[in-house]
């Protein structure tokens, strides 16, 4: 299972930053396209791993 944080910033950007790559951060106009990046970046990251 992949974790990741996603919250607003201080200008309304959602961040998505995943857990267990630090340094991951993922930027997005809303939250649902910050959570839809991240999980992309995550299937390229690990393309085997990843769950749908």
């Amino acid at each position: 299972m992949r974790e990741f944080t996603i919250y607003q910033d201080d200008d309304g950007t959602w961040i998505a930053e995943a857990q267990e790559l630090p340094g991951m951060r993922i930027r997005g106009k809303t939250q649902q396209d910050a959570l839809e990046k991240i999980q992309t970046a995550l299937k390229v990251y690990y393309p085997c791993k990843c769950e749908d």
